[in-house]
């Protein structure tokens, strides 16, 4: 709801009418309070004219106790404290202006925009609609129209915002199918007959590849506090030649968030998932997430959740699971003209097979992720990422006589170049070590790729 409220508050600074010609008039009034504090009352309006709102408070401030009860004084020190960032001084200062001067439409136009930044709606609205009732300049109520949208907007949770995007990707990929190289192994279960030769599509395929990927993201707000969240998202990959490990794939997420004034914001969503290969359904997921998010004012970005996952395999029911994964994030915008944004997070979690004679599939997981962005020149963007996972099984495998362990090692990098503020061009390699015990699951993979990205 901070997020919010600051976004309301904004829209509403940049609509509202000058009143920078009322406080200058403030200032010659002041004149009468006794020529010790003209000057410095002259040099505070001068400061809030040219913008500069935390000098003008500071010059304002100390004669609170000896002006405080002029209107014209009060008024000049509640807009010196709202530009400066104290609201609830601003409401004060504000309010006894108006208890002298009630017909000062100014103040109370003020008023109403200090309620806002202290998110107090109601009151913001009653002062707002105080001054609209009143004869004013025709761009004076323009302006407080603006206020009122502005809020009314605000009321709402942010109205209604639709974002879509649709990535078109060419590339190559060393190992489409995540196999190892070795076409000969050794299986302990049947030691005695030798190493088995693998067949066709058991061991590692390179080849050229397309996809074309699309998102819709729709936030509503039901209140101001409150959101409704849904993501749609489909892709599909076909290779050049290796046509059987072509992948499609949908999904859905439909949530609702909760914000709150001090502690951040509160999501829960159902999420829905549906995995295709060679054009056949393998893979259906559903499942929840919960999530906590807060921006400090440090603009530090941080995160937890939770999830639970059943994985349905509609031709292979013996890979049937829970998943349950926990995780936290933490993401920090750094300064400089090259804007860099870095991140890194943790998880663990579990994946339990429903069939219990399957066990050995069965596994704990836990992974660390970090990376970063920043801007190479203008409308280039440069990122990379390097995650690590870490995957022990729960039973002996029965083939290969032991519990299987591997790790698992993602690192990319990448570009994208703003052809327009809609259209961007990026090109991305991505590699991938796995490392385990049973050598059926050990490979190398590296896939690089081209794409034009979309957004509208």
């Amino acid at each position: 709801m901070r997020a919010k409220r600051g976004d309301a508050e904004t829209a509403i600074m940049r609509g509202r009418f000058r009143a920078r010609p009322f406080v200058v008039a403030a200032a010659f009034l002041l004149v009468a309070a006794g020529t010790a504090v003209a000057g410095a009352m002259d040099e505070a309006a001068q400061r809030l004219g040219a913008g500069d709102a935390q000098g003008a408070y500071q010059i304002l401030k100390p004669e609170e106790r000896n002006l405080a009860g002029n209107p014209d004084y009060d008024y000049m020190l509640g807009v010196a404290a709202i530009d400066s960032g104290r609201p609830a001084e601003a409401v004060a200062a504000f309010e006894r202006a108006l208890a002298v001067k009630p017909d000062h439409l100014q103040a109370r136009a003020e008023l109403g925009r200090a309620y806002i930044a202290m998110n107090e709606p109601e009151a913001a609205r009653r002062e707002l609609a105080t001054v609209r009732g009143q004869e004013v300049p025709e761009d004076v109520r323009a302006t407080i129209d603006r206020y009122v949208t502005a809020l009314d907007t605000g009321l709402s949770g942010g109205g209604t915002q639709i974002r879509s995007n649709v990535t078109v990707k060419v590339g190559y990929d060393t190992n489409v199918n995540n196999s190892t190289s070795d076409s000969r192994i050794l299986i302990p279960a049947f030691a005695g007959l030798g190493f088995a030769t693998l067949g066709a599509g058991a061991t590692s395929e390179e080849d050229g590849f397309g996809e074309v990927s699309g998102r819709t993201s729709l936030v509503h707000g039901l209140a101001l506090d409150k959101q409704l969240l849904v993501d749609l998202n489909a892709s599909y990959r076909g290779n050049l030649d290796m046509e059987q490990f072509n992948q499609g794939l949908a999904g859905a997420n439909i949530g609702f968030a909760q914000r709150t004034p001090d502690y951040g914001t509160f999501a829960l969503s159902a999420q829905l998932q549906a995995y295709w290969v060679d054009d056949e359904a393998y893979r259906y997921t559903y499942g929840a997430l919960g999530q906590w998010t807060q921006r400090s004012k440090s603009n530090t970005d941080y995160a937890v959740y939770l999830q639970y996952a059943k994985l349905n395999y509609p031709n292979s029911s013996a890979q049937n699971a829970h998943r349950y994964t926990a995780g936290a994030t933490v993401g920090k915008a750094l300064a400089g003209t090259s804007e860099p944004y870095i991140h890194a997070g943790a998880y663990a979690g579990i994946e339990k097979m429903t069939d219990g004679a399957f066990d050995h599939l069965s596994y704990d997981f836990a992974g660390l992720r970090a990376g970063g962005e920043m801007t190479l020149m203008p409308q280039l963007r440069g990122y990379a990422v390097a995650a690590v996972e870490l995957s022990e099984y729960h039973d002996t495998d029965p083939l290969f006589l032991e519990e299987r362990s591997t790790v698992r090692a993602d690192a990319t990098a990448g570009l994208r170049y703003a052809l327009r503020n809609d259209l961007s061009l990026g090109g991305e390699v991505t590699y991938t070590r796995s490392d385990s015990n049973i050598v059926l699951y050990e490979y190398d993979r590296v896939v690089a790729s081209v794409s034009l990205s979309f957004d509208f």
